[in-house]
């Protein structure tokens, strides 16, 4: 039986986080003086999306090393300002889901978004429900080999909330999800509302697909009846 559930944050729960990040990072690049193609910018951004901020910049400044600091500090600005929380709106339906499933589940969250922002301005916009027994960040974890898609972070989910791996799921958007949830030993579910198409979900082998989040219940009330768990 499924006692714990795992979120992934950043759309999951909310939509516009990657626009949020890459108008942060974009901004950040032209106050530094520093200028790439479109295309380019994208392309370095992505190569290392999920890790903290500063992987991403090095990443973006790899030719311009010298300005990794001084970027950190501007992002950071961009970040903790209206930019990223002013790209983001809530999937209709989710504050009430996850009142009901507090009722029933350990609900926690494992996120690269950085758990300021989440508590102190993106749960306060919505008004989101506390409901979150545990959240944790990638900005929690100084190692960077054990942030995302390490399973480090659900490890200690499991650890704190004494859950063994068999009686959780995890539930996430994006590759790095599905490759952390199985390394910890958890069931991937994969939301179709952010990264991950049901082609590229399917070609990982993820057995439940939902559309976004408020389709949950439906796959937990198979799960908790299944006799495998």
């Amino acid at each position: 039986m499924i006692k714990l559930i795992v979120f992934d944050w950043d759309d999951v729960f909310t939509l516009g986080s990657k626009e949020g990040y890459f108008r942060c990072y974009h901004e950040t690049l032209v106050e530094l003086g520093v200028h790439l193609k479109p295309e380019e910018e994208k392309k370095r951004i992505l190569a290392k999306w999920g890790n903290i901020h500063r992987e991403e910049l090095r990443e973006l400044l790899r030719k311009n090393p010298e300005l990794l600091d001084r970027a950190c500090e501007i992002y950071r600005s961009k970040l903790f300002g209206n930019i990223y929380v002013d790209s983001l709106s809530i999937i209709p339906g989710t504050k009430k889901l996850v009142e009901r499933l507090s009722k029933k589940y350990i609900l926690c969250v494992a996120t690269g978004l950085n758990s300021e922002i989440l508590k102190d301005k993106v749960i306060p916009k919505f008004d989101f429900p506390n409901v979150f027994k545990q959240i944790i960040s990638s900005y929690d974890i100084e190692d960077v080999e054990k942030q995302k898609p390490d399973p480090y972070m659900v490890e200690q989910i499991l650890k704190t909330q004494n859950i063994k791996p068999s009686e959780a799921v995890l539930v996430g958007d994006a590759r790095g999800d599905v490759t952390m949830a199985r390394e910890a030993g958890l069931l991937p579910i994969v939301v179709l509302s952010g990264n991950l198409s049901r082609i590229e979900a399917e070609k990982l082998k993820v057995e439940y697909i939902i559309e976004d989040v408020t389709h949950l219940e439906s796959v937990l009330t198979k799960l908790d009846n299944s006799k495998i768990l």
